[in-house]
């Protein structure tokens, strides 16, 4: 007996029926750097969405070395076509206005693109916040799943205190700086909390 969806339910990518969902994710990329991170994101209207992401990471690994931080990085989205849609063969890309706020305390490691001015000899303990633009794209993996690939340009805010010894600790001093440059790349699975029809 052939099944009656309701007329609210929108087909995209001309063989799936979708009503509108909750995707949970998780970025690779983080993962591979020992980050525990999650995010969740809505979509309302057409072509519009809001993710919420939260990373954390609370590991001090061999000499005192660590990247400990909390970082909430609310993003709206606009997408170029329908949001959610998505195959290998039709890719679905859209931009990002992203805010960031996040907690860091982090030494002992080469941290890229000039963040900070010694990184490898100075532990960084302290606050930042700014904003960012995103380009990705997504791509359907079958059934629930989805892939996504993109990038983050970041400007931010950092206040900090320095320690000139990453065991000790022995404090050298205070200090700010402004970063522009890459920001969090995304390698991220994501699933589809709800689908009502799949091909």
């Amino acid at each position: 007996m052939a099944t009656n969806y309701s007329t609210s339910l929108r087909q995209i990518g001309g063989s799936r029926w979708v009503d509108p969902m909750l995707t949970i994710r998780t970025n690779i990329t983080e993962l591979a750097t020992t980050t525990l991170n999650m995010g969740v994101e809505q979509f309302f209207e057409n072509r519009f969405s809001i993710l919420l992401p939260v990373s954390y990471n609370p590991w001090t690994f061999e000499d005192n070395k660590k990247i400990k931080h909390l970082a909430i990085q609310p993003e709206f989205r606009v997408w170029f076509g329908e949001t959610f849609r998505g195959s290998f063969i039709n890719v679905q890309s859209f931009v990002g206005l992203q805010l960031h706020y996040l907690y860091y305390n982090a030494g002992g490691i080469n941290i890229p693109f000039g963040m900070f001015p010694d990184p490898k000899y100075t532990r960084y303990e302290g606050h930042g916040a700014g904003g960012g633009l995103t380009y990705a794209n997504q791509f359907g993996l079958g059934g629930r799943w989805r892939g996504e690939i993109g990038t983050t340009l970041v400007f931010s805010y950092l206040w900090y205190d320095s320690y000139d010894c990453r065991s000790c600790g022995a404090f050298k001093g205070s200090g700010t700086r402004r970063y522009l440059g890459p920001g969090k790349s995304s390698l991220s699975i994501i699933y589809l909390s709800v689908v009502y029809a799949l091909y």
